[in-house]
């Protein structure tokens, strides 16, 4: 796809290195796969993720704004909300339950705009609850997009894939489900960062690796040009 590979070289311009690590115990896990959002990358990550990675029948909420500047998204399992129409939310999440009904992945970001990375608490809008609760049993995956700078030019992005979550018997209210919700993804970002801080990211993989920075451009040309010469 065209796309897809515009959307690689773009990431490996921007980025130094992208890195993984998927805790699902099953990796086919089909439901909601809930993104913490901090960027104006995520919902280009989100595609490129399913992609190249995830592989799933999958569906994903935009704001309607955002689909009217990018339609080709249509095409990309994007289906539109308008935050501020009741009426055009409730369609979205009906959209979603259907589709989940369906044994189709829905993708959300429950925040419903972008917040920066550090903030807390984490706020969510009640409509992943709402899927929820229309769709008993339903796994939840939270996937957590932590850029970082470390010891290079560019940016890092760690993305770290929970294990699935499926406890939501146990909570009585809509409102009292989004509160765990928004617990549970601010220890997934939290974990990240830790790993990240602590130097110890040895159990995530590569995903992308992006092009040499300036700093390994110079180490390269200091070392002897060897023609071959004896």
């Amino acid at each position: 796809m065209f796309f897809h590979r515009y959307l690689t070289l773009l990431l490996k311009w921007n980025f130094y290195h992208i890195y993984i690590e998927d805790l699902r115990r099953n990796k086919t896990s089909k439901g909601i796969y809930m993104f913490n959002h901090s960027s104006w990358w995520d919902g280009l990550l989100v595609f490129y993720l399913n992609y190249t990675y995830l592989k799933e029948d999958a569906y994903a909420f935009m704001s309607e704004d955002g689909l009217s500047k990018f339609p080709f998204f249509k095409k990309l399992g994007a289906f539109p909300v308008n935050s501020h129409s009741y009426k055009s939310v409730v369609k979205a999440l009906q959209f979603g339950v259907d589709r989940i009904k369906e044994g189709k992945t829905v993708f959300i970001f429950p925040q419903g705009k972008e917040e920066h990375l550090e903030k807390r608490p984490l706020q969510f809008m009640s409509g992943l609850s709402y899927m929820i609760e229309k769709t008993p049993n339903v796994k939840i995956i939270p996937v957590t997009f932590y850029y970082t700078f470390r010891h290079d030019q560019k940016p890092e992005l760690f993305i770290r894939i929970g294990e699935e979550w499926d406890e939501t018997e146990e909570v009585a209210d809509r409102k009292g489900l989004t509160y765990k919700l928004e617990r549970l993804m601010e220890h997934e970002i939290d974990q990240v960062k830790n790993v990240i801080i602590q130097e110890d990211v040895k159990h995530y993989t590569s995903l992308v690796r992006g092009r040499l920075t300036v700093s390994e451009w110079m180490t390269v040309l200091k070392k002897p040009f060897n023609r071959g010469e004896k």
